[in-house]
C-alpha cells in the first residue's frame, strides 16, 4: 500500500483566494494598460504539473462530483483551456515539452534513458537567466534532475521519502539494487502533503526576492490510488467489499464487474481530490504573502489515464484522447481575465512561451510553442494543431518498435501508427527511418465521435475535411523538421544518459516502474502486435 509521507493533511478551506481590493484596483489598471513587466516590477509564476490527470474528472471541467473545488475556482476566476493536449502519454518527454516548449521530436527525450541535450534550455534556465529565483520540487521518478529538469533551478528537490531508481549512479544499478528501489517507488508513496509543505516553505523564502518561480509536480493522481481516508470516504461506496483497494491497477482485467469499476473511479477521484485541497493551501499561502495581482498561476496535466475505454487501463500504450486531452487553467487576478473559456486546439509546449510572455521574456528562436496571451487577452491566433508521439517499446523486443504520432486540428484527429527497424541490443538506438509499408492511419471527427470508434481514413479522396487533415500532418511533420534544424544544421540528438546493459535490464526497469503489466503483456499478441489499445 501507499506511505503516507507525513500526516498532517490540509483543511479543505473553500473560502477561496479572491483578491483584496487593492489588488482589484491595481488589476483595473494594468488591464487598462496591458500588462509588460518591468526590471522593477514584482512578479511570481506558479507552474503545477498534475500527473495521470484526466481533465474530464475534474469540477472545473464538467465533472458531476466535487474533486477540483480549488480548480474550478480558478476557471472562474481565470481562463480555461478546453482543447488542450498533451505531447505524449507518459510523463517523461511530456515535462520535457513543458521545460523546453518543444514538441517530443525537437526536444528528443523520447525514451526512459534520454537526456536533455545542454543545447536546448530549460523553463528553469529561460527564468534564471532573467533576473527569477527558481524552485523546482517533484514527486516521480521521471522529474529527476538527471534528465535535465533541475537546469537553471536555485533549488529542485524531490518530495519523496523514500529514494527513487535515479538517485542510484548508473554503476550501482545492479538488479537486486534496483528492485529494491523500484519495490519502494514512488506509486505506492502518498507525497502531496509534502509537496505542499515544501511550497510552503519555498514561498516564504522567496518572499524578499521581486522575481519568483516555482514548479510543482503532483504525482497522486497517478496509480496506487492510496489517499488519506477522510478524503477517500467522500467518494467510495462504504458497503463496497470487493477486490479493489487502490493498489495499482496493472492486474486489473477488462470487463470487471460495475460496482469494481466504481469503486476504482472512486479512488481516482479522491486521489485528485487530496492533490487539490493541498494546492488550495498553496494558493492561500501565495495570497497571505501579498504577491497577488503580481502572480501568474497556470495548471495542466502531463497525461490522462485510459479506464477500459478501448480494452485497457493506464497509459504510455497509445494517444487516444483519453490519454493526451489535458486541463489547462491560467490564473492572475490583475492579469488573467476572468471567466475565459476558450476552445482552440494548443499544446503543453504552448505554455513557456506564453509565461515567457508575461514575464516581458523576449522570444525565443529555439522555443517552438507560442505564446496563448493574444487568446487570453481575446484576440485571436491562426489555427494550428497540437501534436503528440509515442515511442512503444515492445515487450520481447522484436526486430522494431512502433511509432505513435497524432495530431488534433479543428476538431478532426488524425493518428499514425509506423513501424521503425531496430536493433534490441542497442536499447536507445531509436533514429532508423521507418517502415512506411506498415503504416496504419486512423481519423476521427472528434466532435461527431469523441470515443474515437470510426475512422474515417477510407473517405480520402471524398471528404475534405479527412483530406485537410492528411495535408495538415505532413505539414506540421515539415514544421517540426525545420524547426530540429535551427539547431544545428543536422540537428541535434540527445544526450546519453544511463545505457541499460542489455533490453531485459529495460524491461525489469519498465516493470519496476510500473510501465510493463500482466495485462499488457496477455494482449500483446506474441509481442508482435500494438496493445488492443492502440490500435
Amino acid at each position: 500500500m501507499k506511505v503516507e509521507s507525513e500526516q498532517t493533511s490540509p483543511e479543505a478551506t473553500h473560502s477561496g483566494f479572491s483578491s483584496s481590493l487593492l489588488a482589484v484596483v491595481i488589476g483595473v489598471a494594468v488591464l487598462a494598460a496591458g500588462w509588460y513587466l518591468s526590471k522593477e516590477q514584482k512578479m511570481t509564476i506558479l507552474v503545477v504539473s498534475l500527473d495521470t490527470t484526466r481533465w474530464d474528472h475534474l469540477t472545473a471541467y464538467g465533472y458531476d462530483k466535487q474533486t477540483t473545488p480549488t480548480l474550478a475556482r480558478l476557471a472562474e476566476e481565470g481562463t480555461r483551456f478546453t482543447n488542450a493536449r498533451s505531447t505524449t502519454s507518459w510523463t517523461l518527454p511530456s515535462h520535457m515539452s513543458l521545460f523546453t516548449g518543444l514538441p517530443a521530436d525537437v526536444h528528443n527525450v523520447t525514451i526512459d534513458f534520454q537526456v536533455l541535450d545542454t543545447g536546448r534550455r530549460t523553463m528553469g534556465q529561460v527564468f534564471q537567466d532573467n533576473g527569477f529565483h527558481t524552485v523546482g520540487i517533484y514527486s516521480a521518478p521521471y522529474l529527476h534532475g538527471r534528465f535535465g529538469f533541475d537546469r537553471g533551478m536555485d533549488f529542485y528537490e524531490s518530495a519523496t521519502r523514500l529514494p527513487m531508481v535515479y538517485d542510484l549512479p548508473p554503476e550501482q544499478m545492479s538488479r537486486k539494487e534496483r528492485m529494491e528501489q523500484l519495490e519502494f517507488a514512488s506509486h505506492r508513496e502518498v507525497t502531496s502533503t509534502r509537496v505542499r509543505n515544501r511550497a510552503l516553505q519555498s514561498i516564504k523564502n522567496q518572499e524578499t526576492r521581486p522575481k519568483a518561480f516555482m514548479f510543482l509536480h503532483f504525482f497522486d493522481p497517478h496509480y496506487d490510488y492510496m489517499a488519506p481516508p477522510e478524503i477517500s470516504q467522500k467518494f467510495v461506496d462504504p458497503g463496497y467489499r470487493g477486490p479493489v483497494n487502490g493498489e495499482g491497477v496493472t492486474g486489473i482485467p477488462s470487463g470487471i464487474p460495475k460496482k469494481d469499476m466504481a469503486q476504482l473511479m472512486a479512488l481516482y477521484d479522491a486521489e485528485i481530490r487530496f492533490v487539490d485541497e493541498n494546492l488550495n493551501t498553496v494558493l492561500q499561502s501565495l495570497e497571505d504573502s501579498g504577491r497577488i495581482g503580481s502572480t501568474v498561476v497556470v495548471v495542466t496535466a502531463d497525461h490522462g489515464e485510459e479506464f477500459f475505454e478501448d480494452g485497457k487501463i493506464g497509459h504510455r500504450m497509445g494517444l487516444r484522447e483519453e490519454v493526451i486531452r489535458v486541463p489547462l487553467i491560467f490564473w492572475g487576478p490583475g492579469i488573467i481575465p476572468e471567466g475565459q473559456v476558450i476552445d482552440d486546439e494548443v499544446a503543453l509546449y504552448d505554455i513557456l512561451p506564453t509565461l515567457m510572455d508575461y514575464a516581458g521574456i523576449p522570444d525565443d528562436p529555439l522555443v517552438y510553442g507560442r505564446s496563448l496571451r493574444p487568446l487570453i487577452d481575446g484576440d485571436s491566433l491562426a489555427k494550428r494543431p497540437s501534436h503528440s508521439a509515442l515511442t512503444f517499446l515492445h515487450r520481447e523486443g522484436p526486430d522494431y518498435y512502433t511509432r505513435h504520432d497524432a495530431i488534433v486540428y479543428e476538431g478532426m484527429k488524425y493518428v499514425r501508427r509506423v513501424r521503425v527497424p531496430w536493433s534490441p541490443d542497442n536499447p536507445t538506438m531509436i533514429t532508423n527511418p521507418p517502415d512506411l509499408d506498415s503504416t496504419e492511419v486512423e481519423i476521427y471527427d472528434l466532435a461527431a465521435d469523441p470515443g474515437e470508434q470510426h475512422n474515417l481514413y477510407s473517405l480520402r479522396g471524398q471528404d475534405p475535411r479527412v483530406e485537410g487533415i492528411i495535408r495538415e500532418f505532413e505539414a506540421e511533420t515539415t514544421r517540426q523538421l525545420n524547426a530540429l534544424q535551427t539547431f544545428s544544421p543536422e540537428g541535434m540528438p540527445a544526450s546519453d544518459g544511463f545505457q541499460p546493459e542489455s533490453y531485459e535490464q529495460h524491461l525489469e526497469i519498465l516493470r519496476g516502474l510500473g510501465y510493463l503489466s500482466p495485462v499488457e503483456e496477455a494482449t500483446d499478441e506474441s509481442s508482435q502486435e500494438e496493445p488492443a489499445s492502440a490500435r
